[in-house]
């Protein structure tokens, strides 16, 4: 970033953002490690598939942790500005799914336990498209409001010719 004071709304301090992308990312590649021993047959060096759950559901506990931590901050306000709205909605519903999938595949039918796997590992993989995505729209966003243009929160209703 430039000496310049970019819009900053929604914007997570940097050690929640790296700490948030750091847990994701061992939410995200622990799931893939287990999905590639148990489903695939991989060797993965020996690694047995059971680590790859432990860390998967250890991670996935700080994954709503975290999720939890950007609501209030950075989504409604993000939100509230109308930036990058479409890619939000949709990875905050793949992390819905992925909550929801992950409760039912401890908790839920045994019956629903086949499909509600592949539903988990569906979501799974959604979310190893959209985050990127997420963040490459943010910062594309970001870019286009110039230092010292005027941006403020508003309510819902209100148009974005408000603003000035």
């Amino acid at each position: 970033m430039s000496h310049h004071k970019r819009s900053r709304v929604g914007h997570l301090p940097r050690w929640q953002r790296i700490s948030t992308h750091l847990i994701f990312a061992i939410c995200a590649l622990s799931g893939l490690g287990f999905f590639l021993k148990r489903e695939m047959g991989m060797d993965l060096n020996d690694i047995p598939a059971r680590s790859f759950l432990v860390w998967h559901g250890i991670s996935a506990g700080f994954a709503l942790l975290a999720f939890g931590a950007v609501l209030p901050g950075h989504i409604r306000g993000a939100w509230n500005v109308r930036r990058n709205r479409g890619s939000g909605i949709f990875m905050t519903l793949v992390m819905g799914a992925l909550m929801l999938s992950g409760l039912l595949l401890y908790y839920g039918e045994e019956e629903w336990h086949d499909a509600v796997l592949w539903a988990h590992w569906l979501a799974g993989f959604a979310a190893f498209a959209i985050f990127p995505l997420h963040l490459i729209l943010g910062h594309r966003a970001n870019a286009r409001h110039r230092p010292g243009q005027c941006e403020r929160a508003r309510p819902l209703g209100e148009s974005a010719t408000a603003l000035h």
